[in-house]
């Protein structure tokens, strides 16, 4: 269970590493006119199923990365609706 637990955080950290560079390109170029709408739309909706998923099942190592990538997410979407 350990070994699957462990596989399950190096997802979520690659899952979530790979929004940090766009968030602080984002933020720190105050443009996101190439950025899609839509896909950060959708990719939060996924995001939050694959959340309400990981309650039901009751794994932490995808609430955790889960929640974390929301967050990042919907930093992204703000920036993307202020800037963009």
């Amino acid at each position: 269970m350990i070994t699957l637990n462990l596989i399950g955080y190096a997802a979520g950290a690659l899952v979530i590493g790979s929004l940090i560079p766009q968030m602080i390109k984002s933020w720190k170029t105050k443009s996101t006119k190439d950025l899609s709408l839509g896909r950060y739309m959708i990719y939060i909706a996924g995001i939050i199923l694959w959340l309400v998923y990981s309650f039901m099942i009751g794994s932490s190592p995808m609430i955790i990365s889960n929640s974390i990538a929301l967050i990042f997410a919907m930093s992204i979407l703000i920036l993307k609706l202020r800037y963009g």
